[in-house]
């Protein structure tokens, strides 16, 4: 498989993660497909960069990302606490 078959698969992986970031109700979905764009980036960037820095930048990518769910998902569990939904739709108002 060539780079740019990858790149072609990268792109639509990040296309249809997008479609489901905006389509999708949930915060917990919300942020799977926001994973899943990172790691489309990730394949992006592994198949189209020169091999140790685009290797080495995607391992960082993935210790970013990992991070990143943490985060979410801590703000999705105070998000649920305060506002008693999962669904983005039902948080409309800032309390402050």
């Amino acid at each position: 498989m060539s780079q740019y078959h990858l790149a072609a698969i990268s792109f639509v992986l990040f296309t249809l993660a997008a479609a489901g970031f905006l389509t999708a109700g949930g915060l917990v979905r919300m942020l799977m497909f926001l994973e899943l764009m990172l790691n489309a980036a990730n394949v992006a960037l592994v198949a189209l960069g020169p091999a140790a820095p685009s290797q080495a930048y995607a391992v960082m990518l993935f210790a970013i990302a990992a991070a990143e769910a943490g985060v979410g998902l801590a703000l999705i569990i105070a998000l649920a606490s305060a506002f008693k939904t999962l669904e983005a739709g039902g948080i409309k108002e800032l309390k402050g």
